[in-house]
């Protein structure tokens, strides 16, 4: 098994909570599994409104992910963090998977093809 799908393995099912099971989430919880570091530790939030604020107060999602991870990176391989643009939803985070990126959205867990990618960046 890769360590890819191992970290996605050891990721707890729960409901979509804000703060706690929604992408930004996801993403940070398997970039710890695979990198052991931890990006998202200085970023709490419990409600969309909050979190909301917070991509906000930067622009939209892939510029709180940029100010968090730098420069986006032309290559990326299995288990790199990404931003998708999606019809109706908009930008979510996924990890990079084959040709596809994995996501966590409010209806559950999605693979969505690699041309909806925006930005990503090897970690």
């Amino acid at each position: 098994m890769s360590p890819v799908h191992a970290a996605l393995n050891k990721w707890k099912r729960r409901p979509f909570s804000y703060g706690d099971a929604d992408c930004c989430q996801f993403v940070a919880f398997i970039v710890r599994e695979l990198t052991g570091k931890d990006y998202a530790a200085e970023f709490n939030y419990s409600s969309q409104a909050q979190a909301e604020l917070l991509i906000g107060r930067r622009g939209e999602l892939v510029d709180l992910i940029i100010s968090i991870l730098g420069k986006p990176s032309a290559e990326l391989d299995d288990g790199d963090p990404c931003v998708v643009r999606l019809p109706i939803v908009d930008q979510v985070c996924g990890i990079k998977l084959g040709e596809h990126v994995v996501c966590l959205t409010s209806h559950g867990m999605s693979r969505v093809p690699e041309r909806y990618i925006l930005a990503g960046w090897s970690v």
